[in-house]
């Protein structure tokens, strides 16, 4: 197969590469100059100005405040009729949205990938979700991920899209939880992080994930934007967002604090 990756910062490297090693044809864009110059040492197809020449996929891989601009500017695509498929973290509906304006044909493949270990989670995930602009297009990505041999969930982009800021407000939700409970540890003079390791030791419903690392904010950059993104969603929709609230409170409280909770 013909892949474009369109944005080739963590997510868009990761997602080249990995499809790379599976013996596709693979071709990066990016604005950026070096990072151009850095994948053709490498001897990968790169450059700084999309390629017309026509490609069975195209993943976008961009910063979420400029997929839809980028997506409308690239209009050809959809005569071509490559797959176009959004990698970034975008409010739900997003897809949708742009099918709807000018007969494009949009899949959303949201990626769950940690930045030290990107590539390594490309290639083995616990499960991939396509979120199908139709039953066609998701056939084919389907068909891309069959190789990978992991569970494919099928649904629709606006679920797909959804999904991804939801499992990051959860993992934000551990670590604010676990945050709480070391300030209560604390005031008692016990040891948080040996709570944490109780907690998880042969209870598989206990998340490993906050009660292991905790006593620092979290941060990075999916975990702050995409709650923000649910209490966006919570306040426009008019949805009491408490728990949200809560989980950005004690955030908040740890980096007033600098992690000294």
């Amino acid at each position: 197969m013909k892949i474009q990756v369109i944005g080739a910062g963590v997510v868009g490297q990761a997602t080249g590469r990995g499809f790379a090693r599976l013996g596709h044809e693979v071709r990066f864009y990016d604005v950026d100059l070096k990072v151009v110059s850095e994948l053709r040492k490498q001897g990968y197809k790169a450059g700084d100005v999309v390629s017309l020449e026509k490609f069975d996929f195209c993943f976008f891989c961009l910063p979420e405040n400029v997929v839809e601009e980028v997506i409308r500017g690239h209009s050809y695509l959809a005569i071509a009729d490559t797959v176009i498929v959004i990698r970034s973290t975008v409010p739900p509906g997003t897809a949708n949205n742009l099918m709807k304006e000018g007969g494009r044909h949009v899949c959303s493949n949201p990626e769950f990938l940690r930045e030290a270990v990107a590539e390594y989670e490309f290639l083995n995930p616990p499960g991939i979700i396509i979120g199908e602009c139709c039953k066609q297009h998701g056939d084919l990505l389907e068909e891309l991920y069959t190789p990978f041999r992991r569970p494919i969930y099928r649904t629709s982009p606006k679920v797909a899209e959804f999904t991804k800021l939801a499992v990051n407000g959860y993992l934000a939700c551990n670590v604010s939880y676990w945050n709480q409970v070391k300030l209560l540890a604390n005031s008692l003079g016990i040891n948080s992080h040996e709570v944490g390791m109780l907690a998880t030791f042969g209870d598989e419903r206990v998340s490993t994930y906050g009660a292991r690392m905790h006593g620092k904010p979290y941060g990075g950059k999916c975990l702050p934007k995409d709650l923000e993104q649910l209490r966006d969603i919570a306040k426009e929709k008019d949805v009491e967002g408490y728990l949200l609230e809560a989980i950005k409170g004690i955030n908040d409280y740890y980096l007033v604090k600098g992690g000294k909770g």
